[in-house]
């Protein structure tokens, strides 16, 4: 089978197909001492694969990047499939696009788009909406806006994800401004929009998804305040106190130091979007877990590293829950 999708594969069966390598790491372990033990994907998931044989060898004839033929067979490991691979080679150069294998959203990519144009077309304050419009002017940007995860591996971590998250959290705040009249609705939406636009450059994705040198040095909210405050300083008459404001928004919607934030909400605004944002992540967390081990028949996911928690998931098909 030339093209088995990653979503299809069951233990105990045979594997051929081409996938992308996500993770490359040659460890210590094994009969030979070493071993190869690689992450690969589609546009279906992912899936754990070793090399036991000859694995330093065999290490040399591909990187990280690369779309690769692989023959193995499909196993369990602790209750988590994976894949002993028996020969893997990289295709030769332009025989296959390596975004073609990454994951994606499964939203209707044009559906958000008009949503997230409505929430700018909804923004009353004329110094904010001018700042919004000439942001999504700017074509090469938008590009990146749209086709970007919205994380490396936490949350919305396929190609749209920014997209799906920044319409999630817009509509989130635009409820939190139902309920709670007195906040500034205008920049809370324009903060809940341009939040997290630094991702464009954190972020990279044209095989994997990584991290730029940008991106790991200086991170998305340092990344995406600048962007903001340099759009705003074009802008004639632009509020000094409203930038402010908005560049606060983007540099505390984490929280806390902990998770990146080099200061802590401090504005009404501030600690709406940061639950708002939180809300919408942990959320994403969650159901993908969910769906991945409800795809594997379990009842429960594995502890998950960030969380801190297993997750329920509940009978499978055709149980019964008594």
């Amino acid at each position: 089978m030339s093209k088995q999708q990653i979503a299809d594969i069951a233990a105990g069966g045979r594997v051929e197909g081409r996938y992308l390598v996500a993770r490359k790491e040659l460890r210590q372990g094994g009969r030979a001492g070493q071993f190869l033990d690689l992450t690969l994907c589609d546009s279906t998931g992912r899936v754990t694969a070793r090399v036991w044989d000859k694995a330093s060898v065999v290490s040399e004839q591909f990187a990280q990047g690369d779309v690769v033929q692989v023959s193995a067979m499909a196993e369990t490991y602790r209750d988590e499939l994976q894949l002993r691979i028996e020969t893997i080679r990289a295709l030769p150069p332009g025989a296959a696009d390596p975004t073609e294998f990454l994951p994606r959203t499964k939203k209707d990519v044009g559906e958000l788009e008009t949503r997230l144009a409505e929430a700018v077309k909804s923004v009353g304050d004329e110094h904010l909406r001018e700042l919004l419009l000439r942001l999504f002017r700017d074509q090469e940007f938008r590009g990146k806006f749209i086709s970007a995860p919205g994380a490396k591996t936490l949350h919305h971590a396929y190609v749209g994800g920014l997209l799906e998250h920044t319409v999630e959290v817009v509509e989130l705040c635009e409820k939190t401004a139902e309920v709670f009249p007195q906040l500034d609705r205008d920049l809370l939406i324009t903060a809940a929009i341009v939040h997290d636009i630094g991702k464009t450059e954190e972020l990279t994705w044209s095989a994997a998804f990584d991290y730029s040198d940008e991106g790991n040095l200086l991170g998305h909210l340092v990344l995406g305040e600048r962007q903001v405050r340099q759009l705003a300083d074009q802008i004639e008459g632009f509020p000094e106190e409203l930038k402010l404001l908005l560049s606060h928004m983007i540099l505390s919607h984490h929280g806390t130091g902990e998770f990146g934030s080099p200061k802590v909400p401090m504005t009404a605004e501030a600690i709406a979007l940061h639950h708002a944002e939180d809300l919408d992540a942990k959320v994403n967390m969650f159901l993908g877990n969910i769906e991945a081990a409800r795809q594997k028949g379990q009842r429960w996911t594995e502890r998950h590293f960030l969380l801190n928690r297993a997750l329920y998931v509940g009978p499978g098909e055709g149980e019964s829950e008594e």
